[in-house]
């Protein structure tokens, strides 16, 4: 899946889940999504753990 990437990602920086330009453009690179495409994946996962309340994920 397209976004395993992300989520992993995601996981392991949960303390601070707001990646760099850097580190989203690589992320963009490896998943072959838009800079934008990965920037709101981004924003829409972290509206979805704070609304779940829970700031953690599981990759899958």
């Amino acid at each position: 899946e397209t976004t395993s990437t992300l989520k992993t990602w995601l996981y392991e920086h949960r303390k601070n889940p707001y990646p760099t330009k850097g580190e989203k453009i690589m992320l963009a690179i490896i998943t072959k999504m838009t800079l934008t495409q990965v920037s709101t994946w981004f924003a829409n996962a972290r509206r979805r753990l704070k609304k779940e309340n829970k700031m953690t994920w599981s990759p899958k």
